[in-house]
């Protein structure tokens, strides 16, 4: 034997342990096979190949190992074959990267080929990542995993809870828990009042006008004051606030050239604003035409009062 093997009697039975090159281990199985005929036992289990080829394989297996143990990573198949390695699988683009991992394995990753196929893994972690990235919580909302359960606590606004109440329903399907519980609606008396105030606000059109008079200057003026400050305080809440302006137009007229120039209001009512200084990515605009108008077109002030734009606050 090599000097890095030792034998020795142990219970009747010769053992032999240490390192040995596969040529040697060859040698000694062949010997075992003849003392198996009727002389003492050779236990050769405890000699570790050290034979290039056994090494690298022995680096392959820890590496698979290693993979195996990251989550949102499912090794399908693997195999040595001539000097080369080869893997496939499942990955979630939000796990470790898997050449990455050959770091330190000995491997040579030249002679790796793996094939990973797109999956989303339902491990908390991930599933937390992907609700953070897709729900886009207030800074009053905090989400944590608490026994395999993925749990959302704090104040957001209705609409925000309305969204995370949907995903827990999505995902409930696929058998991961968003508990939303303990989610309660964000109370906020000083944005609550100046939101009323923005939403009781129009911007009224003469007939058949789509640029307001220069009597709404004023209005106007004020207007994009109090979206501004809307918007900077709820930024600082951790909130997101959009302003729906929808124009409306009187019964006059046919539907379509109705609706066209209600669109048309509130595309001019944004760019005024725009020029106020409001930011673009806060307006949203639509057109209502005639089918939401404020008071009843027979009325003494209805096609006035009802050419106009309302603005509606919307909070994620």
């Amino acid at each position: 034997p090599p000097d890095t093997v030792r034998l020795s009697i142990v219970d009747d039975r010769i053992v032999a342990e240490g390192e040995a090159p596969d040529t040697w281990i060859d040698r000694a199985r062949s010997a075992a096979r003849q003392l198996s005929a009727g002389g003492p036992e050779f236990d050769i289990s405890k000699v570790r190949d050290v034979s290039p080829e056994a090494r690298a394989a022995e680096h392959w297996q820890h590496y698979v190992s290693r993979l195996e143990a990251q989550p949102g990573i499912i090794v399908a198949q693997q195999a040595a074959r001539g000097g080369h390695f080869y893997i496939s699988g499942l990955r979630d683009p939000l796990a470790a990267d898997p050449q990455a991992l050959l770091s330190g394995t000995e491997v040579d990753p030249a002679r790796v080929h793996s094939q990973w196929q797109f999956y989303q893994s339902l491990d908390p972690k991930f599933v937390v990542k992907r609700l953070t990235a897709s729900l886009t919580p207030p800074k009053s909302v905090r989400l944590s995993i608490v026994q395999g359960r993925i749990v959302v606590v704090g104040e957001a606004p209705a609409a925000w809870i309305n969204r995370a109440q949907a995903a827990a329903e999505q995902l409930s399907e696929d058998g991961v828990v968003l508990d939303v519980s303990q989610l309660s609606e964000l109370s906020l008396p000083e944005l609550n009042r100046l939101r009323e105030a923005i939403q009781a606000t129009d911007i009224f059109f003469n007939s058949g006008k789509v640029v307001p008079g220069p009597e709404q200057t004023p209005v106007l003026d004020r207007l994009a004051d109090q979206i501004k400050e809307f918007a900077q305080s709820a930024r600082k809440s951790g909130i997101t606030a959009r302003f729906m302006l929808t124009g409306h137009s009187d019964g006059t007229g046919r539907e379509t050239a109705n609706a066209s120039i209600s669109a048309a209001r509130a595309e001019t009512v944004r760019a005024l604003l725009n020029k106020r200084g409001v930011a673009p990515e806060l307006l949203l605009v639509r057109g209502a035409g005639t089918f939401e108008p404020v008071v009843p077109e027979n009325s003494q002030t209805g096609s006035s009062t009802n050419r106009r734009v309302s603005i509606t606050v919307n909070l994620d």
